[in-house]
């Protein structure tokens, strides 16, 4: 929480009246008995302040996508294409499983398809002149679907030998080797989207209604002295029963790939201001049975006044309720004062 204090404080100082003539005994024993009775104290002045309402927590920076390259067949590698922790675009080609047998396959059956294409076009001759049947001519146009289908099933295979990025960011550590024989389940390589990249953070269950989509807040890194900026994109439907707080993720800028996943960040989200706060030292509030109160000087009588109060600005608190801009509030002597009391 951050404001700009304009504090007023003032000392209210007895004044005795000096000169003129010598007071009588009958006149000189009531202003002696009132100046005993009257406490001397320190006030402040209730002015307007600047007041940031503010949510103060600690996330982690998430890769805004995380995907386990993996291959779609098995296979021997004979191919790995990219280098460890750099920047890779999106479907670029980074490993080739070996593909040789399913090229020499669909070789064959392309051989297989021209043939069975001429043998549909002699049939359509002979069925002009009846020399053939029609169920004969189906037979040979299903074989050259059925050949068809199988050349396409191989490309797809053969597509799937090539090991692509499914889309662009930084690629990490290799954990196989060229040569290596993989199957579906062996992870290549770890890919990250990191510009943007995402922050998430938990938030106590009191602030669900002030977070809001769209928000901007401001985090830091450990070890860095730069402040960044995040935008809040999403905010968890559920709150946690055991911590009883809500996730809520923000979408930060990394074009220089300075952020990185898994990073701990300390967040600063502002969820509103108030330019007309009333805050008052915090020493001023007392503790009550039935909530909270402080001394206000009015005509020159301290007067015991129940508030509310908000949040806690460094050595200052938020009155919510209970005072007014100009009251003066009482700062010394509270151990001392009760409702009512004479007060200088």
């Amino acid at each position: 929480m951050r404001f700009n204090p304009i504090f007023g404080l003032s000392l209210l100082l007895a004044v005795t009246a000096c000169g003129g003539r010598k007071p009588t005994p009958s006149e000189a024993a009531p202003t002696q008995n009132t100046s005993a009775t009257a406490l001397g104290v320190e006030g402040y002045t209730v002015v307007p302040n600047y007041l940031e309402y503010t949510i103060e927590a600690t996330g982690n920076l998430i890769a805004y996508e995380a995907v386990q390259i993996r291959p779609e067949r098995p296979g021997k590698v004979i191919e790995l294409s990219f280098e460890e922790a750099s920047f890779v675009p999106q479907n670029k080609i980074i490993a080739r499983i070996d593909d040789q047998e399913l090229k020499a396959q669909k070789k064959r059956l392309e051989i297989n398809l021209d043939l069975a294409k001429k043998e549909v076009a002699r049939g359509n001759e002979l069925l002009s002149i009846q020399g053939i049947s029609e169920e004969e001519v189906d037979r040979l146009i299903n074989r050259v679907e059925d050949l068809q289908a199988e050349i396409n099933i191989l490309n797809i295979q053969i597509e799937k030998s090539q090991v692509k990025t499914p889309f662009s960011g930084l690629i990490g550590l290799r954990q196989i080797s060229q040569g290596a024989f993989v199957t579906s389940n062996d992870v290549i390589a770890e890919l990250r989207q990191i510009n943007p990249i995402k922050l998430e953070f938990d938030v106590p269950e009191k602030f669900l209604n002030q977070v809001k989509e769209g928000q901007v807040l401001s985090f830091t890194t450990v070890g860095a002295d730069q402040n960044y900026n995040a935008e809040v994109y999403a905010i968890s439907t559920e709150i946690a029963s055991g911590t009883r707080t809500f996730k809520v993720r923000a979408r930060s800028q990394n074009p220089n790939s300075t952020l990185r996943p898994g990073q701990f960040a300390k967040v600063t989200l502002v969820t509103g201001t108030n330019d007309q706060a009333i805050i008052v030292p915090t020493d001023a509030v007392i503790p009550i049975l039935n909530g909270k109160q402080v001394f206000v000087a009015k005509d020159g009588k301290a007067v015991a006044t129940p508030v509310e109060t908000g949040d806690r600005v460094n050595d200052g608190i938020e009155i919510t309720a209970g005072l007014e801009l100009g009251d003066t509030v009482i700062l010394t002597g509270l151990l001392t004062l009760v409702d009512g009391m004479p007060v200088n």
